[in-house]
């Protein structure tokens, strides 16, 4: 069979096999076949990113719009780093599932999450990415919603929420750039004139995805109450579909956009801080480290912000971006994998085991000497030198204070991850070292293979450059250990006033402000008083705010009642609103 037989092969069996072992799981007859298939379903996308040719392609012109597969040297190494996390989160999830009392439902949603993930990456064209896209979405939605619980529905509900949102802007935004370059092509879509538009719904669209600042809060959420290899996938895997949205559709490389990289800039700055602020003070594990893929994505972010700068480095920039990428994702799914070891260790060589494995990832989220984050930072500030004039030194200072943080938060995550001699229940399932030690290995490995994987030379080691990427690790460490004191001078716990979700758990409040009560004006803020018989006049504004109110309440109701037509509305009202816009601009 020839080179190019075996690579189309292994393009249909990698988005094949999930899709094929999730049908198995729907029909009752084959379900212990695909239970017995899914956590190997990611086996053929690794062999493939490893093994295929870059340029593989494989048209299927009978599907949709002449839906096509490739593999270029991006997808490559996004199916490489995503492959593996969902293998090793499959592989865990078996063990992990062995009590759960719906193994089939988790695993079918896991799948078909897994089948999107594939097909975004290998689309070779708009409505191939949008369908694997929207697939993946919807579909992990399941897994947040897994748990059955109240703290999963709200979770689910809330990311849901944002997903549908999303889909909707993603799918306006390529509507126009497809429209505008009139091809389908991803390869080919911005030889044409570029829309401003289309830039900023796809911004916010691949945003909600990616975390972004302002559209991050459904990430501390999903993140506890998914179970744990699902949680891995999210914050390692599916959170970098955003990522790789901006670098398909926008114009990066292709144009100067300086807007889009003051934007990308700020957002990026700006959710690595907030990061650091709300996560350093959350007492679960798994929100600990939602909010450092916020901070991590928030430095990714300010990565392509520099590339929309300078078009003629994109290459240099891109580079970077996918090492700092691949770092993050492997890293972070190696911390939430290891919740369960950790959880299982009984022994002091198991202990010991955990231990060192919970500090070789959060060290190189921290940037330590030696790690594959100390090697993802210094080639991301390598390309600060193509920010404009005067934003060079500004934006080091900013990001050397934001890996401040990580140390922090990795300190509070091991804070509360760590094994200790009493807490290691006599139940737990014994499989989940093996896939967790793997993709550890991988996370020892990157800083050698990256590097060569991407073509990138690594600048002489010296003696500066060492301490430069040492001494935040130290200040940060020093500041985890002065606020661990000062905690026991405190009254109470600081994420009391700085919650999970945060931005998120402002806007719940103001909804409910806006519900009607019973016998009282709609979102009245007398109303209290008025329960207790006081008399009180409403202003002419409290009674307009109260019409405006039960209007929206209204409106909801009716959206409610026919899911098909509020999502066809919303879509609608969001095109309607981008041609606005266009017309203006």
């Amino acid at each position: 069979m020839s080179m190019v037989a075996v690579d189309s092969v292994l393009l249909a069996a990698a988005i094949g096999l999930p899709l094929l072992a999730a049908g198995a799981l729907a029909v009752a007859r084959w379900r212990t076949v695909g239970l017995n298939v899914a956590p190997w379903a990611a086996v053929p996308a690794l062999l493939l990113a490893l093994t295929s040719r870059t340029g593989s392609s494989l048209q299927l012109p009978w599907l949709i719009q002449h839906t096509s597969l490739e593999l270029d040297a991006i997808g490559r190494i996004f199916l490489g780093f995503t492959s593996a996390l969902w293998l090793a989160s499959s592989w865990y999830a078996r063990s992990y599932l062995a009590r759960d009392s719906n193994p089939v439902r988790f695993y079918l949603f896991f799948l078909l999450a897994m089948w999107g993930n594939f097909v975004l990456i290998l689309a070779g064209d708009a409505p191939t990415f949008y369908v694997g896209f929207a697939a993946m979405g919807l579909a992990s939605a399941g897994l947040v919603f897994h748990r059955g619980d109240a703290v999963a529905a709200r979770a689910g509900k809330v990311y849901l929420i944002l997903a549908m949102v999303g889909e909707v802007l993603i799918l306006s935004g390529l509507v126009y750039v497809t429209a505008i370059s009139g091809t389908t092509q991803i390869a080919e879509l911005h030889r044409g004139v570029i829309s401003q538009t289309s830039m900023l719904l796809l911004l916010a669209g691949f945003g909600i995805k990616a975390g972004a600042l302002s559209l991050h809060f459904w990430l501390p959420l999903a993140h506890p109450a998914a179970p744990v290899p699902a949680s891995a996938v999210l914050s390692g895997a599916m959170i970098k579909a955003g990522l790789l949205g901006w670098i398909r559709f926008l114009p990066l490389g292709n144009a100067a956009i300086p807007e889009v990289g003051l934007i990308m800039i700020c957002a990026g700055l700006g959710a690595a801080f907030l990061g650091t602020l709300v996560g350093a003070v959350q007492s679960n594990p798994k929100t600990v480290l939602a909010y450092s893929s916020i901070s991590q994505m928030g430095i990714i972010t300010t990565g392509l912000g520099i590339g929309a700068f300078r078009p003629d480095s994109w290459l240099e920039i891109q580079t970077a971006v996918l090492i700092y990428a691949t770092h993050h994702a492997l890293s972070k799914g190696s911390l939430f994998l290891s919740l369960g070891p950790a959880q299982a260790a009984r022994t002091r060589l198991q202990r010991a085991v955990v231990r060192v494995g919970l500090l070789v990832p959060a060290l190189a989220l921290a940037g330590a000497p030696f790690t594959s984050g100390a090697l993802a930072k210094l080639v991301l500030k390598s390309n600060l030198v193509f920010l404009p004039d005067g934003w060079t030194g500004v934006v080091r200072i900013l990001l050397t204070l934001a890996a401040v943080g990580t140390t922090l938060k990795m300190t509070r995550f091991l804070w509360l991850a760590w094994p200790r001699s009493t807490n290691a229940p006599e139940d737990t399932p014994p499989g989940l070292w093996t896939p967790w030690l793997s993709l550890l290995a991988a996370v020892v490995l990157g800083v050698w293979l990256l590097p060569g994987a991407l073509g990138w030379v690594p600048s002489k080691l010296t003696a500066e450059k060492l301490w430069l990427a040492t001494w935040p690790l130290l200040l940060g460490a020093a500041l985890a250990a002065i606020g661990a004191k000062m905690r026991r001078w405190m009254s109470r716990d600081p994420s009391h006033w700085l919650p999970a979700g945060d931005m998120g758990v402002l806007l719940e409040k103001a909804i409910a402000h806006l519900q009607p009560r019973e016998g009282a004006p709609f979102g009245s803020p007398g109303s209290r008083r008025r329960a207790a018989g006081a008399v009180e006049t409403p202003s002419r504004w409290t009674v307009r705010w109260n019409s405006l109110g039960r209007w929206c309440h209204t409106v909801e109701k009716h959206l409610r009642s026919s899911p098909v037509a509020g999502a066809m509305w919303l879509f609608i009202l969001a095109l309607l609103l981008g041609l606005l816009v266009q017309s203006v601009g």
